[in-house]
């Protein structure tokens, strides 16, 4: 006689009472720190709001004629790179996400797939829409918007992100690259606005009359439910080797977060992205010595060139900053987003850093093997931060090459301070904290490389002496992180 097969509610429901049988915390330990987590989080919602306010007062009242026209425009910019982000991330990740567990545990039952991943999918949902309405609040606020226009933008901001994130996560199930066609879509589209709002050709965007407003967001809600509707009954079918590729990644992304290491998480998603290739090309020729590690800079930069591309197109984000009437704070935008922008180029130096058994084979001191491999992702934040110098003429009139040198070198500083970061000591003493003992060293790591970005970038807004102290202070961090004392 052939038992019979549990519901997918059935197993959910047995392991939710396996779970809450064995859960350990007390109600009064959870409301308490319930309590503590929502006034941290009040509170600083308070101090964020009233800077975000702040800074609309500030900007009515000293942004005029071509500055209004970023200024109406830079909320939909927002918009369109929040819509990116949550692609990439569900691509990344994988919306339709099974943990290793259940994925061998659960999915090789006869117990219906749709029913066990369904519910998944549907928090996946929810997170991605509440993640970006929190997101776009403060683009809503800054550009302007009256209540009706602010409401309209967060909708369909939410359900453009919701929409994007539907369509990757029919792309996993289906294995079809539409999820990739629409991360360049999306990707040219931010672009093609930077450019417009850095060459002062964008306009002014007008404001959204109600009917036309409800219209636009009901469309693009109504397309967002259809996808996620779509993947709702296409989970059912998704064969267990699509899940599988989150596999590994999911545990090792979740310890490096619970850990904030920040640089954990650079070194799994290293690893996934140079592990897709699978296969190596070995070519004769070329340097020796020390040339020769520059040399594999340059290869690697030539067999995935993304990380320069988009360097390249960041060279947008400063123009547009000047264009918005920011001031001497365009040396803010320039290093900052040389920051964002610098790990991705040090793949080679990162792997010499983290690996020091590689780096004992070499025949070369920590010092010229660090610097061997910071010559081209140093080369190329250089390249950037000499391309935005029509930016920064009105910054110190005069010394605008000088100054986007030391742009350059800050963003380097910055960069290789993020990247030679040493992970958390867990031999030394523990601080105890709500979730268990953790190293002194963790949470200062998630602040590794803005803390010199601002000691070295804050005085660039002082003229030509601030110019020269930052100059100083960047050359001597990267002197000092790339020494032998520093390893």
């Amino acid at each position: 006689m052939q038992a019979e097969v549990p519901s997918a509610r059935e197993v959910r429901g047995e392991i939710r009472d396996w779970r809450r049988g064995r859960a350990e915390l007390r109600w009064g330990e959870a409301i308490s720190d319930a309590y503590v987590a929502l006034f941290c989080v009040v509170m600083v919602g308070a101090m964020g709001g009233n800077v975000v306010l702040s800074l609309r007062r500030l900007a009515d009242d000293t942004c005029l004629a071509t500055c209004s026209e970023v200024r109406s425009a830079a909320p939909w910019l927002a918009a369109l790179a929040v819509a990116l982000l949550a692609l990439g991330v569900a691509r990344l990740l994988g919306p339709v996400f099974s943990p290793p567990a259940a994925n061998a545990w659960l999915l090789s039952t006869p117990v219906d797939r749709g029913g066990l991943l369904r519910p998944g999918w549907v928090r996946t949902s929810a997170v991605a829409v509440v993640g970006t309405a929190v997101l776009l609040l403060a683009p809503a606020v800054l550009g302007g918007f009256s209540w009706h226009e602010a409401a309209v933008f967060l909708a369909v901001g939410s359900a453009t992100a919701l929409a994007c994130v539907g369509v990757a996560a029919l792309s996993q199930v289906r294995e079809h690259p539409a999820g990739r066609w629409l991360t360049w879509l999306v990707t040219l589209a931010l672009w093609l606005g930077l450019g417009l709002a850095a060459t002062h050709r964008l306009g002014t965007v007008p404001g959204v009359p109600p009917a036309a407003g409800l219209a636009v967001t009901a469309l693009v809600v109504a397309a967002a439910a259809v996808l996620v509707w779509r993947t709702s009954v296409a989970v059912g079918d998704v064969p267990r080797r699509v899940l599988a590729y989150t596999e590994h990644l999911s545990p090792s992304l979740s310890g490096a977060l619970s850990s904030v290491d920040l640089g954990l998480m650079y070194d799994v998603l290293l690893a996934r992205r140079w592990g897709r290739g699978a296969r190596v090309r070995s070519r004769t020729g070329g340097p020796l010595g020390w040339s020769a590690l520059v040399h594999r800079d340059l290869r690697r930069a030539l067999r995935a060139p993304q990380p320069y591309v988009l360097l390249a197109g960041l060279v947008l984000v400063p123009y547009a900053a000047a264009e918005a009437d920011a001031g001497r704070a365009v040396v803010l935008a320039t290093t900052l987003t040389g920051l964002l922008g610098g790990p991705a180029l040090c793949a080679g130096l990162r792997v010499v850093v983290r690996s020091r058994s590689l780096a004992r084979m070499m025949p070369l001191r920590r010092r010229s093997l660090l610097l061997a491999h910071l010559v081209v992702p140093g080369t190329a934040l250089m390249a950037f931060a000499l391309a935005t110098t029509p930016t920064l003429v009105a910054s110190v009139p005069g010394s605008a090459v000088n100054l986007a040198i030391a742009c350059g070198l800050s963003s380097i500083a910055a960069t290789v301070r993020w990247v030679t970061g040493k992970p958390p000591n867990y031999a030394a003493p523990m601080v105890s904290t709500p979730a268990g003992g953790v190293p002194t060293g963790v949470f200062s790591s998630a602040a590794r490389g803005f803390d010199v970005w601002a000691f070295t970038a804050l005085p660039l807004m002082f003229g030509t002496g601030g110019m020269y102290v930052s100059t100083l202070v960047s050359i001597g961090v990267i002197a000092y992180l790339v020494s032998d004392e520093a390893g």
